[in-house]
């Protein structure tokens, strides 16, 4: 099944209190090649700033710059033709632990996104068919500062439970010495093992809904 990837990495990185969170470096490698790296074969669209980025992606900005995680998405999808039977895995450019194997879970069960250990859904690590997605964003129209959720309202998803650690992100300076000293203890590796039962989820409930 072909996907496209969507990186979002256009947010302000506020909480972090440096610039343009992706291109920082853990272990040598830049947060966005990480999360690149961990995404399925198939057309790469970095929806953002690409400083840091070393592998092959289509880089556009969203319109106006900084104006949320559904306007990125809505620039990276605009930014190719239009493939009805392909998959779109929409993933937040600051989570430097995603793994290959559960991403693959996720685009088997599109429409799906995934949840953390601690229960919170992921609006910003999920998958979607590709023709109902461009729907859903045509249906939304102007979508300048929306929230990421705004994309699921009323809409049926499979939920995949993400193996422990693998969506944690870097919203403080703290995270980021964590994720860093992390990488160090496991020699570079951030894959994961074991794949989880995907559950059905109903609009309404709590998610991450920030973008890089």
């Amino acid at each position: 099944m072909e996907t496209l990837t969507v990186v979002l990495a256009g947010g302000r990185s506020s909480r972090l209190g440096m610039p343009n969170k992706p291109a920082l470096l853990i272990d040598g490698a830049s947060i966005i090649d990480r999360v690149v790296a961990a995404a399925p074969p198939g057309p790469m669209v970095v929806a953002g700033l690409a400083d840091g980025l070393t592998r092959a992606a289509l880089v556009v900005r969203e319109d106006p710059p900084f104006a949320g995680p559904v306007a990125g998405i809505a620039s990276g999808v605009a930014a190719v033709p239009e493939e009805p039977t392909r998959v779109v895995l929409l993933l937040a450019g600051d989570m430097p632990f995603l793994d290959q194997r559960f991403l693959r879970q996720l685009v088997a069960h599109a429409p799906a996104m995934a949840r953390d250990e601690t229960g919170r859904l992921q609006f910003l690590c999920a998958a979607w068919p590709e023709s109902l997605l461009r729907a859903r964003l045509d249906e939304l129209g102007d979508v300048t500062n929306a929230p990421a959720k705004r994309l699921y309202d009323g809409l049926d998803v499979t939920v995949v439970d993400a193996p422990p650690g693998t969506m944690h992100d870097i919203d403080t300076p703290e995270h980021l010495e964590s994720a860093r000293a992390r990488i160090l203890r496991s020699g570079g590796s951030t894959e994961a093992s074991g794949a989880n039962e995907p559950r059905r989820h109903l609009s309404g409930e709590e998610g991450r809904d920030a973008e890089p």
